[in-house]
């Protein structure tokens, strides 16, 4: 009797578990049609559309078609010239069965220029998110740690400046410094210029070597807010009852922050972490472009 009472009991967990998975998913397919359809439309009413450009830029080749021409052409293609629920349903119906269309920067389909882009992006932000973590973390617990010190003013100030500097400017300062002035990198591409006639060895330094100022442009502009973030976590575990407890036992100050205030800062932490997981990733793509290929 025991064993059946119990057995139902998982199997009615099981059940509940599969229930709210199952509704999540159903959830998150919702938010992500209003969205990409609210997203659609702010750029459907935009006065101008990058398509006038196209199409002026084309109509100006010579023996080409006219602009008007060229625009009924690349409205009918995109589907700009149906409504907005229109529009937006042929892009969805392109963008769930894998075609991007053409890239109209380089006359290549977009997933055929994604495919040489993401090993190198996959590479950048797997790097540049290991680093994230091991400067700020540390950082913002040593902040927590040595509240209003110096060392605490130093490491806000730092933090602030990156959450403040934009990206394409910092990434043009270490050109200018690193690249141009004291000429210890390549201005740009992702491998040098005897790239080819290296050793294999050779050849993982090279691509090292392109791969610092990127590195170090996103890694300071994005650990701002993580040290934030952790200093605060840090400071209210600190304050908590539990770990006023801990030290009147007589514990030492090393194992009141490693073991019981750490292992609580984490969880806040873990989850912001997660989450900007994908963020990251994706910005990784757009940043390569600047950082890597015009670097």
């Amino acid at each position: 009797m025991g064993s059946n009472l119990r057995s139902n009991k998982r199997i009615g967990r099981k059940f509940v578990l599969r229930n709210y998975i199952i509704k999540r998913i159903l959830l998150s397919i919702v938010i992500l049609f209003f969205v990409t359809l609210i997203i659609y439309s702010i750029l459907r009413s935009i006065p101008t559309s990058y398509v006038e450009s196209i199409a002026r830029e084309r109509a100006n080749l010579p023996g080409s078609k006219s602009y008007t021409e060229w625009l009924e052409q690349l409205n009918a293609v995109y589907g700009m010239d149906k409504g907005v629920l229109g529009g937006y349903l042929q892009w969805a119906k392109s963008a769930l069965t894998g075609n991007f269309g053409d890239s109209w920067l380089y006359n290549v389909p977009v997933t055929e220029k994604f495919k040489d882009a993401i090993w190198y992006s996959f590479a950048l932000g797997s790097i540049t998110f290991v680093l994230q973590i091991m400067i700020a973390v540390p950082l913002g617990i040593l902040a927590a740690r040595k509240q209003y010190s110096r060392l605490d003013y130093a490491i806000t100030v730092v933090s602030l400046i990156g959450i403040s500097l934009p990206i394409f400017f910092f990434a043009t300062i270490l050109k200018l410094v690193f690249s141009i002035n004291l000429n210890w990198f390549d201005l740009y591409g992702t491998v040098g210029r005897y790239y080819d006639q290296l050793s294999t060895w050779g050849k993982i330094l090279d691509i090292g070597k392109h791969f610092v100022l990127p590195t170090v442009a996103i890694v300071i502009t994005s650990i701002g807010g993580l040290m934030r973030y952790t200093r605060t976590n840090m400071l209210e575990v600190l304050n908590a009852d539990y770990i006023r407890t801990a030290r009147a036992k007589g514990l030492s100050e090393k194992r009141v922050i490693n073991y019981h205030a750490f292992r609580n800062t984490l969880i806040p932490i873990v989850t912001i972490i997660g989450g900007s997981i994908p963020g990251l990733f994706a910005g990784a793509l757009i940043q390569r472009r600047y950082l890597v290929l015009q670097v």
